[in-house]
Formats: structure tokens, sequence, C-alpha cells
């Protein structure tokens, strides 16, 4: 028994100190490598040799633009390998002006070697798994798809036709009957009631209207008057 527990105890033990090491958030990480490549870019103007600066921007840009992260763009690398091949970048970045051929001035030197190292400290410092909140986030959306696929099955269990026959067949069928007829009593009542309340008013108004076209007919079909005098005195 004390040979099957042993091994789980420091497995155990290094778990918070993994979790309390690693507190940055890895869009921090992202960040800083377009700060640190946009200022090689602009401290590679001012400096002689500048090409190596000039590359290690461009690296530590696409590593963090192909991140899969919050500022990715392309995002083809997991966490771990964006930070295994950030460190590999960063070093070789550090170690490159030994090289003469690479070697820039000396404010170049100083600047790529402050940028490597300081990249390299702040990838062993980023957390490189989702955070509590994006855990408890998506919790709530497999509980949410739980719940309506329990919902769905709810819903297409009662949809489930009957067999005619049976007695469920027959409640559903007397049910729909009363249903249909307490619906054509009501429409019924209500129909009665509409006429009583709006029956004179609208035979008024039909009578008005016979009586207005009468009289437009009438002024249509009549002679004016000059004329009518005209006939008379012939």
């Amino acid at each position: 028994m004390s040979q099957g527990t042993a091994p789980s105890t420091p497995d155990v033990e290094l778990r918070p100190t993994s979790g309390r090491r690693r507190w940055i958030p890895f869009w921090v990480l992202q960040l800083t490598e377009l700060v640190v490549a946009f200022i090689f870019v602009d401290i590679s103007v001012h400096v002689g040799n500048s090409g190596l600066l000039v590359g290690a921007a461009v690296a530590f840009a696409a590593l963090a633009v192909t991140a899969h992260g919050p500022l990715g763009i392309l995002r083809i690398c997991r966490p771990w390998l964006h930070l295994t091949l950030l460190i590999a970048v960063a070093a070789v970045v550090a170690v490159a002006p030994v090289l003469p051929a690479l070697r820039p001035d000396i404010e170049g030197i100083i600047v790529i070697e402050f940028g490597a190292i300081g990249l390299i400290r702040l990838a062993t410092l980023t957390d490189m798994h989702p955070s509590s909140r994006s855990r408890r986030s998506s919790s709530v959306r497999n509980d949410r798809t739980v719940i309506d696929a329990t919902a769905t099955a709810a819903a297409a269990a009662t949809a489930t036709p009957v067999p005619n026959g049976s007695p469920g067949a027959d409640s559903r069928t007397g049910a729909a009957a009363r249903w249909a007829g307490r619906a054509a009593g009501v429409a019924s009542v209500s129909g009665r009631r509409a006429v009583a309340k709006h029956g004179p008013e609208a035979e008024a108004q039909v009578k008005r209207a016979i009586r207005g076209a009468g009289r437009w007919t009438g002024r249509l079909t009549s002679p004016p008057d000059g004329e009518t005098g005209g006939s008379t005195d012939r």
C-alpha cells in the first residue's frame, strides 16, 4: 500500500508550486515579443551592421502572431511549442554577437542581450494553461449543452406519435375534439357580440354611403342650369 501511494505524493506537491511560479498571462508574453521586435527595428536604424537586430525582430514578431493565443493571427503553435521555440530563438539571438560577421555596435549588442534574456525569463514565468475563468466558462458551456440535449430528447419523446387504437391515442383524439368544440363556441359567441355591437353603426354607414352615391350620380346626370333655361325659352 505504501509503495502504491508513494509516487503520487511528489506529483501533488509539485503542482501548486508550478501554478504559483507561472503567473503571467500568455497574452503578455505575445505583447512583449511584439514590443521587443519593434525596439529592435527602431535601434537597427541607428547602429551599424544591424542585420542581427532585423532578423531577431522578424523572428520574434513571427512567433507572436503564429502562437495559439489571444494576440495570435495564424495560431499555428500551441503554448508549450511556442515556449520552446521562443527560448531557442532567444538563446540563438543572445549568442549570435559572438560571431564577428553578425556583431552590431555596442548599443545594438546591449539591446539584443537585454531583449533576448528578458524574453527567456518572461517565458519561464508565463502561464501556458487556460485561466480559471476560461475553465469556468467552458464548464458552463458544457452544462448548457447537456441541458439543451436533455430538453431536445424530452421534446422528441413528447412528440413521438402514439399508435392508433391505443388508450393514449384515444385520449388525445378526445382532447383535440373538445378543444376544437370550445374554440368553435368561443368564435361563435365573439361573432354574435361583434355583430350586436357594430351592426347598427355599420348599417348606418352603408346607408350614408348609398345616399352620397345617389346625390353624386344625380349631379353628374342633371344638365347645367343655363342649358335648361335656353331650351325653355325656345
